[in-house]
């Protein structure tokens, strides 16, 4: 085999390489998108969910503020011997 046939056969064989990588370029950016899509989703739902807890931190401490102050107006929040 000569120099000439064996530059052919790497040239066609790099050709091949670079069409099969064009062939699946759309899959690829179909799937680089959708990544993308997931990870910006997961994003907003970390943020809902912070903003979820702090939502309940802030209902929580509400409520046991009024019912600390519930319990202290009705009788010092001590027990009432019978």
């Amino acid at each position: 085999m000569d120099q000439a046939t064996i530059v052919g056969y790497a040239l066609a064989y790099i050709g091949a390489i670079i069409a099969i990588f064009l062939m699946f370029m759309p899959a690829l950016i179909i799937l680089a998108l959708l990544l993308l899509v997931a990870g910006a989703v997961q994003v907003v739902l970390l943020f809902l969910n912070g903003l979820a807890i702090g939502l309940y931190r802030s209902l929580f401490r509400v409520y046991r503020n009024m019912t600390d102050r519930w319990h202290r107006a009705r009788g010092g929040g001590t027990l009432v011997p019978h």
